[in-house]
């Protein structure tokens, strides 16, 4: 499935599901990105840490357009400073991993809001989000993503997920959840989900 720019793609699976090597996955393929990395797991081979929000840009111009944020404590008030720099980049992906460290259903910082209502579109960046549950995800983002790459799930309780309309959605509470496969779908007329995996391991990390 491609993930193209102007569009809005989430990632649900638990822990040790597979999500975070798709994820890293993913990143080996792109490359124009700002990745928010919480848990200080991602560094594709080529990668830059920016120390703070001020370089991003300086990064940036110096032609280093695949960059890790990691910050310790990564709080919603230092994610709103990076979202910005992130918000003057155009045909940029933003990857948020661990998403609902700051977001649930009917919360989402201000930031990231106004990014996903204007600039996902206007400036023709992408937005690729990773979460647990797709319940832990903002209504806002739930309700316009292009994308669904989803792992084993197991919560037949989560309503947000119980009501999306996704081909054979039921697959994924069929998958064996050690088996790093992962139903994916694109939200286009026509389209059909398709189960894939086991998730492809990058060769940095094998």
């Amino acid at each position: 499935m491609d993930i193209d720019l102007s569009e809005i793609s989430v990632i649900l699976g638990q822990k040790n599901s597979g999500k975070s090597v798709l994820f890293e996955h993913l990143l080996t393929q792109t490359e124009r990105y700002i990745c928010i990395d919480p848990n200080a797991e991602h560094g594709p081979p080529g990668a830059v840490f920016p120390d703070n929000p001020g370089d991003v840009l300086d990064h940036w111009m110096r032609g280093n357009t695949q960059q890790v944020i990691r910050e310790n404590p990564f709080t919603e008030d230092v994610l709103d400073e990076y979202l910005r720099a992130f918000g003057q980049l155009e045909r940029c992906y933003l990857y948020l991993d661990e998403a609902h460290n700051w977001m649930s259903a009917h919360h989402i910082p201000e930031v990231l809001q106004h990014l996903v209502k204007w600039h996902v579109t206007h400036a023709n960046c992408g937005l690729v989000l990773a979460a647990h549950k797709a319940k832990e995800v903002h209504d806002q983002i739930w309700t316009q993503t292009d994308n669904y790459l989803i792992f084993a799930y197991g919560d037949h309780e989560d309503s947000k997920f119980s009501k999306v309309s996704i081909p054979d959605k039921h697959r994924v509470t069929e998958m064996d959840p050690n088996a790093y496969q992962f139903l994916t779908y694109k939200d286009v007329a026509g389209a059909s989900s398709t189960v894939r995996g086991p998730v492809e391991i990058p060769t940095h990390l094998r």
